[in-house]
């Protein structure tokens, strides 16, 4: 699943493509995954036509101003159509939120990308994996502009979705009010980890990194990463760690993220960034997916261990 550096990293990209390019047209292959409202979309759907032509309806002439993130959530916000008001009422503009789940891809194709591509990407990041046109049968929703540019949204697993949301009724969406603060901004103290170590004493802490409503935007792979650096096993129980070890967690926190900016996100699964290529975080993993593997560090191999459905490795002698 997509975290924080590679939401981050779509983000910053589509922020400069897509800024002032307005809609033509949009196409819904996958009705259970788009949605109007703000309320929170379930991950058992049922497909909507009706929906679905609300919400292609509801796009058209919309101009794109700014895209943002929270926690893992994208945030398209849209200008208001000139001279129609929007159909749903209100006459204001629209947000466009976006879950990627496990497997969501954006590719923004213009003329210069597709003369460069031949409109062929892999969806899988292994070089053996084959090259795929767009729309293929994994594109369910695509984003045509007036200026001929293209968005895609491609996802293998079809579990992410996005819905449209009036501005007016951003402030009900459950999703947002529920998430933690951002890792990154001054509002995540080391006060604000503790406080919540406190609550979920009782709790292993990589699960404890990994909630949203302690902390947004760290998911399994950040997380592994964290506990490396900061010498802990992701099997600890909160209510063993002493302040130092609490203190290590928190300081390696920002900088494990950053890194992962700056490397345009861990493309060790189905990432891609808006062009199709790869983030380079991967190359700087320590110990995620290197099960099996001598630790970068001391030559230790690297172990894994379940939790709660999830995986989490660690080297047994850097990390106690």
């Amino acid at each position: 699943m997509p975290e924080l550096p590679e939401v981050q990293t779509i983000v910053s990209e589509l922020n400069r493509k897509l800024k002032n390019r307005t809609i033509k047209s949009a196409e819904v292959f996958a009705p259970k995954m788009v949605s109007v409202g703000p309320h929170t979309v379930s991950n058992i759907r049922v497909a909507d036509n009706n929906k679905v032509n609300l919400f292609k309806k509801m796009l058209v002439g919309h101009r794109f101003t700014q895209v943002k993130r929270r926690a893992k959530l994208l945030i398209f916000e849209l200008s208001k159509p000139s001279p129609q008001p929007s159909p749903r009422g209100g006459g204001g503009g629209i947000a466009m939120l976006v879950h990627l789940k496990m497997t969501g891809q954006f590719i923004f194709e213009d003329k210069k990308l597709r003369e460069r591509t031949g409109g062929e990407y892999r969806m899988f990041n292994k070089l053996y994996a084959p090259l795929v046109k767009l729309p293929g049968k994994h594109t369910h929703v695509i984003f045509y502009f007036i200026d001929g540019s293209i968005l895609y949204f491609n996802d293998i697993r079809k579990f992410g979705y996005m819905k449209l949301v009036r501005d007016d009724e951003i402030n009900q969406v459950k999703e947002l009010k529920e998430y933690g603060p951002e890792p990154l901004t001054k509002k995540f103290t080391r006060f604000t980890l503790s406080s919540a170590a406190d609550k979920a004493h009782r709790a292993k802490i990589k699960q404890l990194l990994m909630d949203p409503k302690v902390v947004a935007g760290i998911g399994n792979i950040y997380s592994d990463e964290i506990l490396f650096h900061a010498g802990v096993r992701p099997t600890r129980v909160v209510s063993s760690l002493s302040g130092k070890e609490l203190s290590a967690i928190y300081k390696w926190i920002k900088p494990v993220l950053i890194k992962g900016i700056k490397a345009k996100g861990s493309s060790v699964g189905d990432f891609v960034r808006t062009d199709g290529s790869w983030g380079q975080m991967g190359k700087f993993h320590f110990v995620y997916g290197r099960k099996g593997q001598k630790c970068k560090k001391c030559g230790s191999i690297i172990e894994a261990v379940k939790l709660g459905g999830r995986t989490g490795s660690f080297c047994p002698s850097c990390q106690k």
